[in-house]
C-alpha cells in the first residue's frame, strides 16, 4: 500500500509541473503562430491520442484516387511546401520512410476526417496519452530545419528565445501562486514554544548574549510559530546577520515538576547574530540546543494582500535556501542543514511524497507540506532546464545566443541534432545514477530502521 501511495502521490506532484512547464511552451508557441503537432502527457510509448485542428485542403486527382487506395490503419502524412507563404499539398504519404525523397519539403502527420470530392478535412494536432508517466513534451513544426512559414525554424531568433524559456518562467511564477492559495485557506496552523535550553561556548548565540531559558518569537521581523520556520529562516541567512526577538526567561527556582521553568518578560529584546556555514561537530548555525514546549494551533487570519506579502517572501525564501544548498555543496559546508543527499531521482521524490501521504497529520498540514514541496521541485524544474545542457531547454537556448552572437548565422540543423542526442544521452545516464542512489540510500535506511 505504501508503495502504491507512494507512485500515486509522486505522479499527482511532479507530473503537473511538467505539464504546466510544457503549456508554457505550447501558448508561447501559438502566440507567435507556431504549428504545434504533438502535446504528449508522459512519454512514449504511446498509449492513445485525441487529434484536434481541423483544416482542409483540395487534392489533385492523383492524390485523391492515392489517399482512397490507404486503410484506417495507414498513418497519413501531408508533404507540404511553401509558395509566397501559401501552403500547398504535394503528396499524401502512408510511410516516413518516403520522406528523403521530397527534400526540403515538411512532412506531417494528420488524421483523416472525411473526404469529399477533391476537399480533404483533416485533423493535424494530437494530444498523445503515453505510458511512461515522467513527464511530457511539445512537438512544434519544423524544429529543426523548414522553410515553411508555420514553422519554428523559421521564426526570428528573439521570438524562439521566447518560446524556449517561457517553460522557465511558468515554473519560476507557479510557486508564487501556489503559495498566494495555500495562505488563503482558512484553518488553524501548529505553534510552539521554542525555549533555549542550552547555549554553546564561543557560539554566534553566545556573542549575540542569548541565554538558557530565553523564548524565540521572531527571526529578522518574521514570527517564528515552529522549529522547522526556524531552521529554513536561519538557513536562508547563513552568513549573514539576523535579528533575532526573544523574551527574556527568569528561572523558577521553586517550581515544581508541572509548573514552568522560566518566567517570562512582557517585552520582548531584539539581538544580533550571524549563522554558521561551518559550524563545529555536533553543533548548528547558531549554537544552540532547542526544546520545544506548549504545542497548540492558532488561527493565522491572513488576508488577501497579506497572503501575497507571504507569498512573495516564501518564493525568495526557496530562491535562497536553494541558492545557500548549491553553496555548500561548493564550499563543503559541515551545517548539518545540508548532510542529507545532494540530489534525489524520481525514486526518492516518491519516497517522499508517499511519506507525507501516510503521515498522521491533519490535511491543512498535509496540504502545505504538499505545496511547499511541489514549489521546491518547481524552482528545481525551472533551474535545471536553464541549465546550458543539450536537450534541455538551456541546451537549446544556448544555440539560439550563439545564433544572435554569430548575427543570425544558425548553426548546422545536423550538429545541433547530434549534440541535443548526446546531452539527452547525458541526461538519461545521470538519472539512472541518481535512481541507483536512491535505492541504495531507501534501503541502507530501512536496513537501520529494521
Amino acid at each position: 500500500m505504501s508503495v502504491f501511495l507512494s507512485v500515486l502521490s509522486f505522479i499527482i506532484v511532479l507530473v503537473p509541473l511538467v505539464i504546466f512547464h510544457e503549456f508554457g511552451h505550447f501558448f508561447s508557441a501559438k502566440f507567435f503562430k507556431i504549428k504545434v503537432l504533438e502535446f504528449g502527457f508522459g512519454f512514449p510509448p504511446k498509449l492513445f491520442s485525441i487529434w484536434t485542428s481541423e483544416k482542409s485542403v483540395t487534392l489533385k486527382e492523383p492524390l485523391k484516387d492515392k489517399l482512397l487506395k490507404f486503410t484506417s490503419k495507414n498513418k497519413l502524412f501531408l508533404c507540404l511546401s511553401s509558395d509566397d507563404g501559401v501552403v500547398q499539398v504535394d503528396d499524401i504519404l502512408d510511410s516516413k520512410k518516403d520522406i528523403q525523397s521530397f527534400g526540403e519539403y515538411d512532412i506531417v502527420e494528420i488524421k483523416k476526417v472525411e473526404l469529399s470530392g477533391n476537399i480533404l478535412r483533416y485533423k493535424e494536432m494530437q494530444w498523445s496519452f503515453n505510458l511512461l508517466p515522467l513527464g511530457g513534451f511539445v512537438r512544434p513544426f519544423g524544429e529543426e530545419s523548414s522553410n515553411h512559414p508555420d514553422s519554428f525554424y523559421v521564426k526570428s531568433a528573439y521570438q524562439r528565445l521566447v518560446v524556449l524559456t517561457s517553460g522557465v518562467l511558468v515554473n519560476a511564477v507557479l510557486p508564487f501562486f501556489l503559495f498566494f492559495f495555500a495562505y488563503l485557506i482558512p484553518g488553524d496552523v501548529p505553534q510552539v514554544d521554542l525555549i533555549i535550553s542550552e547555549v554553546m561556548l564561543d557560539s554566534p548565540a553566545e556573542k549575540s548574549d542569548l541565554r538558557t531559558g530565553d523564548k524565540i518569537i521572531g527571526i529578522n521581523g518574521k514570527p517564528i510559530l515552529d522549529f522547522n520556520a526556524l531552521q529554513k529562516e536561519l538557513t536562508a541567512s547563513l552568513g549573514d546577520q539576523v535579528s533575532i526577538e526573544v523574551k527574556r526567561g527568569t528561572p523558577n527556582i521553586f517550581a515544581e515538576s508541572w509548573e514552568p521553568k522560566f518566567f517570562y518578560d512582557q517585552q520582548s529584546e531584539v539581538l544580533f547574530a550571524t549563522p554558521r556555514w561551518n559550524p563545529p561537530d555536533k553543533e548548528g548555525a547558531l549554537g544552540v540546543s532547542i526544546t520545544s514546549e506548549n504545542p497548540t494551533r492558532v488561527s493565522p487570519n491572513i488576508g488577501f494582500l497579506q497572503a501575497i506579502d507571504k507569498s512573495i517572501d516564501s518564493v525568495f525564501q526557496l530562491f535562497k535556501l536553494a541558492y545557500n544548498s548549491i553553496k555548500a555543496m561548493i564550499i563543503g559546508s559541515s551545517n548539518p542543514q545540508f548532510s542529507g543527499p545532494a540530489a534525489v531521482g524520481p525514486i526518492g521524490i516518491g519516497q517522499i511524497t508517499g511519506s507525507v501521504a501516510t503521515a498522521e497529520i491533519n490535511v491543512r498540514d498535509k496540504l502545505m507540506i504538499y505545496i511547499e514541496l511541489i514549489s521546491i521541485l518547481s524552482l528545481s524544474l525551472a533551474f535545471i532546464n536553464l541549465l546550458p545542457i543539450p536537450a534541455l531547454d538551456g541546451g537549446r537556448i544556448l544555440f539560439v545566443l550563439i545564433e544572435i552572437l554569430r548575427r543570425g548565422k544558425k548553426i548546422p540543423p545536423d550538429r545541433e541534432r547530434l549534440v541535443n542526442a548526446l546531452g539527452f544521452l547525458f541526461m538519461i545516464s545521470l538519472l539512472i545514477l541518481i535512481s541507483v542512489q536512491d535505492v541504495i540510500r531507501i534501503y541502507q535506511s530501512t536496513a537501520v530502521v529494521g
